[in-house]
């Protein structure tokens, strides 16, 4: 059953009320226990000692609770934890101790939801096409590198690459197009609201571009409200929005398109 307004208004409200619990009564605790101690005179040195252990194990277990009392205070606000967590493991050079978001060599679709269109494996490659299809991965992260290897539009007026999407039987989020049936070609970003897409926030024209049968990596940076587009290692647009801030990915094929993608991977920021 989809949860009414007033479910979800009263699901926050009774987050956000363990939240200011977990925020007024932790630190008084913390502030009893330290007054406390120290009102207590010590009986000899035995006693010191297994008051020293005593006291070690109860600071740990009040800053455990401070951390996880911080970390639902954060969830409920709205803040991506994992990516945080991420962006400060790789600032410190070990990106490594995150690992990819979510990565596919395209074996099979099990880690897919097709909405609608043709999709399918075929020689180790997703295959999309011809008319309209769209095919998701959901995830609950913001920030994101989306790398797709190989990708070769075979014929058609293009396709398109999701972000931040969610609801995606009506989809909200983002696409960027490598698109040379805009005009005479371009590079562009679109916005999408319950299933319909918006005029492109961000548009660059590349007319002369070989479009058709050349492989391609494709990058898209999403980072904040600025999101980056690169092919072949080259930038070829930017472009901003804020309106989501976090959903999965995907691929989108309309018209007469048929295009073919090798791999992808989500990736952490550096």
């Amino acid at each position: 059953m989809k949860p009414t307004r007033a479910s979800q208004t009263g699901y926050l409200l009774s987050h956000g009320f363990i939240a200011s619990v977990f925020c007024e009564a932790i630190p008084k605790f913390a502030v009893w226990r330290l007054l406390r101690r120290h009102k207590t005179p010590p009986r000899n040195d035995r006693m010191n000692s297994h008051q020293i252990g005593q006291g070690t194990a109860e600071y740990v277990l009040i800053i455990a609770i401070l951390v996880l009392g911080v970390g639902l205070v954060l969830s409920v606000v709205g803040v991506d934890l994992q990516g945080a967590y991420c962006r400060v493991v790789s600032s410190i050079g070990l990106s490594q101790a995150c690992g990819s978001y979510f990565s596919d060599e395209f074996n099979d679709l099990s880690q897919w939801q097709i909405v609608n269109g043709k999709w399918q494996v075929k020689d180790g490659n997703l295959t999309g096409g011809p008319g309209e299809g769209r095919i998701f991965h959901n995830l609950s992260v913001g920030d994101y590198t989306i790398t797709v290897n190989d990708a070769v539009l075979n014929q058609g007026n293009g396709y398109g690459i999701w972000f931040r999407a969610s609801n995606v039987e009506k989809v909200n989020g983002y696409t960027f197009q490598y698109d040379p049936g805009y005009g005479k070609g371009a590079f562009i970003m679109r916005k999408w609201v319950n299933g319909h897409e918006l005029s492109p926030f961000a548009v660059a024209y590349a007319p002369g571009y070989n479009w058709t049968n050349t492989p391609r990596q494709v990058q898209i940076v999403v980072r904040g409200n600025t999101f980056t587009a690169y092919i072949d290692g080259k930038q070829v647009l930017q472009g901003t929005d804020s309106t989501y801030t976090q959903g999965g990915v995907g691929f989108r094929t309309w018209d007469g398109t048929t295009a073919r993608f090798g791999n992808i991977s989500v990736d952490p920021l550096k």
